[in-house]
């Protein structure tokens, strides 16, 4: 009997330990929502009504305590934000005819002073001479026609000049890339071309574009060259250019065959086009003599003063 007394009574306490338990977690929610009972009642109060009741919840807060762990909200964690590099603007595709002009250093440096000008000639012209053939007449024909003047009707020029400016006291040729290979042709029992101007370090060569046999004869003030036999068909004969000078071009076969090419030490010449025109650059400032030569006319010179920078404009006329 007593036994049964003490099992209803430990059941009593245990049910009443449950209920109180049960009691203080709802009285503990009920506190920790307060607060947000009251925020949420504040937009539409009063203001004084509304800081009363907002130092009534804080000491509120201060009284309200903190909850068991497993009834606690798990707060949300927001990794932050990097901050952002500033970004240039991609620089916009040109538009047609927009493009700026290229700055100094982007443009090509000047190689110095210009000498631009005309050779010309006014007095009379002579008439083509006519020369007989007596070898090979089925390829050369009964005659050639020789030229001796070539001149321009409208302007005067004088074709196939060769134009040279002398160096200065002390001054050093310019270094330039060897020009292509300066090549004399047999053909239709003619040189061509019939004057020619290169460079010592140039590379001459001779072909033979005629069914006929040729002789290709090179001679400097009387001294001898080259003198080669050149058969139809055969292979082109090289040799490079190393003594300055007026060469003279002939062939044995064909006596008439005549030819010309001036050989210089230095870049600073130029062969007259059909109207006379010719253009030197690269020279150094300062008083040059500059020197003209035609094969007819023969030889004239003229001293020109070079300024650093700019373009000489001259006419060298032969009287």
């Amino acid at each position: 009997m007593l036994k049964m007394k003490s099992n209803r009574s430990a059941m009593c306490s245990q049910a009443f330990v449950r209920l109180l338990s049960v009691g203080v977690s709802v009285l503990m929610i009920g506190l920790a929502g307060w607060p947000m009972l009251l925020a949420a009642s504040q937009s539409d109060a009063d203001p004084n009504e509304v800081g009363r009741r907002a130092a009534v919840s804080q000491g509120l807060q201060g009284l309200a305590p903190v909850l068991p762990a497993k009834f606690r909200r798990a707060q949300e964690v927001v990794p932050p934000v990097a901050e952002l590099e500033p970004v240039s603007p991609a620089p916009a595709a040109p538009q047609p005819g927009s493009e700026a002009p290229p700055t100094g250093q982007a443009l090509s440096e000047p190689v110095g002073p210009v000498i631009v000008g005309r050779v010309l000639y006014r007095g009379p012209v002579p008439s083509p001479t006519l020369s007989e053939v007596d070898r090979d007449q089925e390829v050369c024909g009964t005659t050639i026609s020789m030229t001796p003047l070539s001149v321009d009707t409208t302007t005067r020029g004088l074709r196939n000049a060769v134009v040279h400016v002398e160096l200065g006291e002390g001054d050093v040729p310019a270094e330039r890339p060897a020009a292509a290979s300066i090549v004399v042709r047999n053909r239709q029992c003619r040189f061509h071309p019939h004057v020619s101007a290169a460079q010592v370090g140039n590379e001459m060569g001779t072909v033979n574009d005629d069914p006929v046999m040729h002789n290709t004869h090179i001679t400097v003030a009387n001294s001898t060259v080259l003198n080669v036999a050149m058969v139809a068909g055969g292979r082109p004969v090289k040799k490079q250019l190393k003594k300055a000078g007026l060469q003279m071009i002939t062939c044995h076969m064909h006596k008439f065959m005549q030819a010309y090419r001036l050989v210089f030490d230095d870049p600073y010449f130029d062969q007259t086009t059909e109207d006379g025109r010719f253009t030197i650059s690269g020279v150094s400032p300062g008083l040059h003599r500059i020197s003209v030569w035609h094969e007819t006319l023969g030889a004239m010179q003229r001293d020109v003063q070079v300024p650093v920078q700019g373009t000489v404009v001259l006419d060298l006329e032969y009287k």
